[in-house]
């Protein structure tokens, strides 16, 4: 064979393997900067969820978040870099059919998105993570931690939603509440459109202790899909998972504002479910749904937690 042939093929060969290298997980985490935000692509089932690495990839510890919703993006959760460094990489990622993710045909399981953050965890190397869920994303951790009790190393939950539907319900009608008195007080439109996209960001004043936050750009620019939400909400049916949560053992942070439109009893259900954990709770004064209305509160208790 000729010569210059030869090395074509070989110059072919470790051309093709640099590629296959480079687009595995380990090596795209492998050649990333320590100070920088970066995006990573995340094979799940039959979509592709889109995932940010805040902090050094290769830390000791890693966080994963899971957003509220169902059916929100994840850009509010961008100021959780805040607890990211040198020791903790912090990872959001937008849930199936949200935000950058892709959307799937009919694969909306509560297990499904279990198994997303099964995939995040995997893709981040990480044998065993901190997760964070607010909101509804309390309620993925919580089934996540059940499924893959090994991989959970501590829970974070903010604002929860509860193990069963039975206590959802509740919070839901006490949000309705909240926000009919916002509309009778003139803080949110009394024509809401509720089958639009837009109503989330129309009754946001519901959702905070003071109707007249200035709301943060990271929460005004967070996205929301109907057809996510729908699809989970069928897909989710009258769930119970209570038993379940009363196995877990591990360490777990819940925080609550005292003036979550959900009300306290929904936050005193999840607390009660956790029968065997070792659950620390805390109300977090002058304070909603979101941390943004309470940051430092929120963030010096969730610092003190990681590191006992």
């Amino acid at each position: 064979m000729n010569f210059k042939i030869i090395l074509v093929l070989i110059f072919l060969i470790i051309l093709l393997g640099l590629i296959m290298f480079a687009h595995s997980p380990e090596a795209l985490l492998s050649g990333l900067k320590r100070t920088q935000v970066h995006e990573l692509e995340v094979p799940s089932g039959d979509i592709t969820l889109h995932a940010k690495i805040m902090g050094h990839p290769h830390a000791d510890d890693v966080l994963i978040a899971v957003n509220g919703g169902p059916g929100l993006s994840s850009t509010y959760m961008k100021s959780l870099s805040q607890l990211a460094g040198e020791k903790l990489a912090v990872i959001i990622y937008d849930q199936r059919g949200t935000g950058r993710s892709t959307q799937s045909l009919d694969n909306y399981k509560l297990l499904d998105h279990i198994a997303d953050l099964e995939a995040v965890r995997k893709a981040s190397s990480a044998e065993k993570m901190h997760i964070l869920g607010h909101s509804w994303g309390g309620i993925v951790a919580m089934r996540y931690a059940t499924v893959y009790p090994q991989r959970a190393r501590s829970i974070i939950l903010m604002g929860s939603g509860p193990p069963s539907r039975e206590f959802a319900q509740d919070g839901q009608t006490k949000l309705g509440q909240r926000i009919a008195l916002l509309q009778a007080e003139g803080s949110i439109s009394q024509n809401l459109q509720m089958e639009t996209e837009d109503v989330i960001k129309a009754i946001l004043p519901a959702y905070f202790s003071d109707p007249n936050f200035n709301i943060p750009e990271e929460i005004e620019k967070t996205t929301f899909s109907r057809t996510a939400y729908e699809q989970t909400l069928t897909a989710m049916g009258n769930w119970d998972f209570t038993a379940e949560v009363a196995r877990l053992t591990h360490p777990i942070l819940i925080l609550w504002g005292e003036d979550d439109p959900f009300g306290l009893p929904m936050a005193e259900a999840t607390r009660n479910a956790l029968s065997n954990a070792k659950v620390k709770f805390v109300l977090l004064k002058g304070c909603g749904h979101y941390w943004q209305e309470c940051p430092g509160e929120f963030f010096s208790h969730i610092q003190e937690f990681l590191k006992n």
